[in-house]
């Protein structure tokens, strides 16, 4: 699936060529399991879990960008300007939290490997 993805593409081409091949389940499912994890992760709290929530928070960004992006790609698609808006809304917001967890994970996980070095 890689292979298929020109290797001058941006990250962000990237994405979008990904989630436009994915099914709706699939990105259903990243939205539920990316939920579910982080719920599970903040409960029980484990060690490096900060990182754990990150990147469930990845997929679940990821998932729900993509949806509302499958809703709203042929402009007009929707009926209402409210539930288009709202969409809109949801597809800035899953890219704010999908960047702001992207961040935590890469910064986290450098926490947890330097910790093992410094200390």
């Amino acid at each position: 699936m890689v292979a298929a993805i020109p290797h001058d593409n941006s990250l962000g081409d990237a994405l979008v060529q990904h989630s436009r091949r994915a099914s709706i389940r699939r990105l259903t499912l990243d939205v539920a399991g990316g939920l579910l994890t982080v719920a599970l992760a903040a409960a029980w709290r484990p060690s490096g879990w900060i990182v754990l929530v990150s990147a469930a928070l990845c997929f679940a960004a990821f998932g729900a960008w993509a949806l509302a992006d499958r809703v709203l790609d042929p402009p007009g698609r929707v009926s209402s300007s409210a539930i288009a808006a709202l969409l809109l809304i949801l597809r800035t917001v899953a890219i704010a939290v999908g960047m702001a967890a992207m961040l935590i994970l890469v910064f986290g996980s450098l926490e947890i490997a330097m910790g093992t070095f410094i200390h």
